[in-house]
Order: structure tokens, then C-alpha cells, then sequence
């Protein structure tokens, strides 16, 4: 037995991911069908002493729950977050580029005006010399193609935006949408691309519907052959037609004419037509996440120190409830209000309550620390809190008084926990705002 797993199943796979961000979906589905998805920032302690040798996550319980243990805020993330994404490909002069049903990947391109295009004939293997551009002044949107000075045929597909190019567009990937005056112009199906194999000998010349016809199970199409020198130069659609599957072009002589020998094949748009779903047909099986965490967003967030781990957490609960959490922002540490006393803690360290760390009977690590409001920012929670005992700290020697906790906002180790990304340190800072991609590939 042999079988093959299509491009399509990859690209129904990444469109099925898309769908978990759909927050508006929410409304209309019963809560076990819900979808919320949080993006989880967290890891402010080195990997290792000395040096900062990445891990390779593992898909284990225990590093599940590490992610929670350090991580520091949650942030939802939206359709907004999120894009298709294939490989990208600049126009470059003197490139062959490829028929989009050829099976070659080079196929489309992105030209300086962030306008992407899709070829659909590529003047028999010629190199591509002149730049596809559209201007809206001589280009119509609707236009099935339109033809470069180097004989190329090129469909008009759809035009970055600002954000999109912000967001989505790096070095080696560029974000797919759609244009919709395009899509509204498609025809499922049709016949856009009519090229002459073989010329034959000893056709009447002239320009005529008369000698060529269609062989297929769509309607509509009309083509008309250019016939010189008892030769047919090319064919012209007239008519594009619709719904064919199928389609074989026939020549025919006119009455008392002996030409023969004459072939064509004919290029069949896809389901829908060419520009209606630019991620079917460029193959777009990857999605891209971006995310901002914005020092400067409501609520205490500290933003003083460093990350290294990120994580996609689905459907986590509000602290302490079966309640999903839904608003945008959650922080996923622990603060403890300490009393005026002796030093100030230190990012990164241990502070404990006991007579030592090994023998503590509460112990966390440091976020950061707060002299003004005296607020400690803690996860790696291990043991009990007391009020009204002593915090010591690990390294910086100090010595508060714990007054009072407030729990995280977040359910530790709820949710279904869908990606960990391990990475070299990233400072924050308060006055910054950290844009984290993530490249799923299906």
C-alpha cells in the first residue's frame, strides 16, 4: 500500500490552530469548546551557574509545571496575533520563476512595493527581467493576469499593509492574507492560461474562434487562435468559463483547410479562482504568533528584569476557580508586602522563611523587589507563607517581616499547555515594549 499525506492536510492542520484564537467565537460555543490561548512569559533565573547553556524542552509533566513555576505574567492573544506565513521570496532580476501548477516552489514572489504575485507562465523557462508592479492607474484588480515586457504572465494576489509588515514580515517569512476585490473577481475554475506546445503546419492563416474549441466539463470558455504563416502563433481566452476540471483543447481547420498537428495545454485556476484563497494556494502550512508585552500595561508587572522561557498555555482557570480566564492580562506570581527592615532584596534570589533555605519552611524566587511599596515579586513558590515571620534573603542578607500575600491570578497548572520555547536571556525594561514571535509549521 502507498499513499501521500496532500499539501492541503498540512494547511487544513495550521487553519484548524488559527481557529483557537478566534476569541469572538466564544460567545456561541458552549464552554467545553471555548478557546482562549495565553502567551507566558516567565524564567528569570539563569539556566545554569557560569554560563547560559539552553535546555531542550521536553514534553514531560515536570516540565509542564516548571513553566508555571517561572512564570511571571500571561498575556491572551487573538486573531490579531496571529498570521499565516510562507516562505518568503523577493523578486530578484534574472531569476526563473515558476508556473504556479508546476510543483516548483518558486512560484511567487514579493516585489519592492510589497505587492505579491503569482506566476502562472513563465514564458517557456525564460528568465524573469522585468519586475511584476501593479498600478491601479493601468491595472485593473480584476484582470486575470497581466503580462511583463520579459513574457511572463503574473496574477496580482494581494498588498502588505503597515502592520502586517510590522508584525508579520521578518527575513525569511512574509505574512498571507487576501485582497478582496481580487477574491470577488475569481472564477471557480476557469481557463486562464492557454499555451501552444505545438504549432502544426499548413493552418489558413488569420484570427479566428472558428478552428479551436474546448474539450472539457466546465461551460463557458471561448478561445480564439492566431494563425500565421500556416502556424499557430498562440491562443487568446476570450472567455475564461467556469467549473472545469478537465479540459483539452482541440484544433480544428476551417473548411478546406489542411493544417494538423497543432497542440496547446491549458492551465485550470484553482477551486474558486486564482486570488480567492492566497493560503491554499501558496501553500501557507506555517502560522506566525507575535506578541507585545508592553512594560507599561496596567497592573504591577514587573518589568526589571529578565526572561527566558515562553510558553502557549490553552484555557487556563482564574486562581482558585473553575472560572477560564478570559481578560486580556493576568500576572503569575505571587506578591508579598513586607514591612520596613534591614537591605533590600535582590533580583534573582532566594528568600525564605526558617532558619535556613535547606531547612526553610517557605521559600521563592525573586522577580523583583519594590523599595518603595515594599512589594515582593516571587514564583518558584515552595511551602507555606506565614504573616507576621521573618523573609530573609539568600544572597543580599536582608531581613523584613512579611505582612501580607496576594496569589497569583492564574490557576497554576491549569490549561493545556501547547508550546515551550527555552531561549538566551531577554532583558525587559519598563519604558519598552517586547514583540516575541513564535513560527508554527504544520
Amino acid at each position: 500500500m502507498s499513499s501521500i499525506i496532500t499539501k492541503n492536510f498540512s494547511t487544513e492542520l495550521a487553519q484548524d490552530f488559527t481557529y483557537l484564537f478566534d476569541i469572538g467565537a466564544n460567545d456561541y460555543l458552549p464552554q467545553i469548546r471555548k478557546s482562549y490561548v495565553f502567551a507566558m512569559l516567565g524564567k528569570q533565573i539563569p539556566w545554569n551557574a557560569g554560563t547560559e547553556v539552553v535546555p531542550t524542552p521536553t514534553e514531560t509533566i515536570p516540565s509542564f509545571v516548571q513553566c508555571w513555576d517561572n512564570a511571571i505574567v500571561a498575556k491572551r492573544m487573538s486573531l490579531n496575533d496571529i498570521s499565516y506565513v510562507v516562505p518568503r521570496r523577493n523578486w530578484t532580476l534574472n531569476t526563473i520563476y515558476y508556473a504556479y501548477d508546476s510543483g516548483n516552489a518558486n512560484f511567487y514572489v514579493l516585489n519592492s512595493k510589497d505587492q505579491i504575485f503569482k506566476c502562472l507562465d513563465n514564458n517557456s523557462n525564460a528568465n524573469s527581467t522585468d519586475e511584476p508592479q501593479l498600478f491601479l492607474s493601468s491595472t485593473s484588480l480584476e484582470e486575470p493576469y497581466f503580462q511583463t515586457t520579459d513574457g511572463y504572465k503574473w496574477k496580482y494576489m494581494y498588498t502588505l499593509n503597515t502592520s502586517q509588515k510590522e508584525r508579520f514580515l521578518t527575513a525569511d517569512w512574509m505574512p498571507v492574507t487576501y485582497n478582496k476585490f481580487v477574491r470577488a473577481a475569481a472564477l471557480d475554475r476557469s481557463i486562464d492560461i492557454v499555451k501552444v506546445t505545438n504549432s502544426g503546419n499548413n493552418y489558413v492563416d488569420g484570427s479566428t474562434q472558428s478552428i479551436i474549441s474546448v474539450d472539457g466539463d466546465g461551460t463557458g470558455a471561448v478561445l480564439k487562435a492566431n494563425v500565421s504563416n500556416g502556424r499557430i502563433q498562440n491562443v487568446i481566452v476570450q472567455s475564461r468559463g467556469l467549473n472545469y476540471t478537465k479540459a483539452n483543447v482541440i484544433f480544428t481547420d476551417i473548411t478546406g483547410g489542411n493544417g494538423a498537428g497543432a497542440a496547446a495545454t491549458i492551465s485550470l485556476a484553482p477551486q474558486n479562482g486564482h486570488g480567492y484563497d492566497p493560503v491554499e494556494e501558496l501553500t501557507a502550512n506555517t502560522v506566525m504568533l507575535n506578541i507585545d508585552f508592553d512594560g507599561s500595561e496596567s497592573g504591577d508587572f514587573p518589568a526589571e528584569n529578565e526572561f527566558r522561557q515562553i510558553s502557549l498555555v490553552k484555557n487556563p482557570y482564574v486562581f482558585n476557580t473553575s472560572t477560564l480566564a478570559s481578560g486580556l492580562l493576568y500576572n503569575v506570581y505571587t506578591k508579598i508586602n513586607v514591612s520596613p527592615g534591614i537591605g533590600d532584596f535582590n533580583n534573582d534570589e532566594y528568600v525564605y522563611q526558617g532558619d535556613s533555605l535547606d531547612t526553610a519552611t517557605f521559600s521563592a524566587q525573586v522577580i523583583s523587589f519594590d523599595e518603595l511599596t515594599n512589594n515582593l515579586f516571587l514564583n518558584n513558590i515552595l511551602g507555606t507563607f506565614q504573616p507576621n515571620v521573618t523573609i530573609k534573603g539568600n544572597l543580599s542578607g536582608a531581613i523584613r517581616v512579611g505582612v501580607s500575600k496576594a496569589d497569583p491570578e492564574l490557576h497554576l497548572y491549569s490549561g493545556k499547555t501547547l508550546m515551550i520555547i527555552n531561549q538566551l536571556p531577554l532583558t525587559r525594561d519598563p519604558d519598552q515594549t517586547d514583540r516575541i514571535k513564535f513560527i508554527l509549521s504544520f
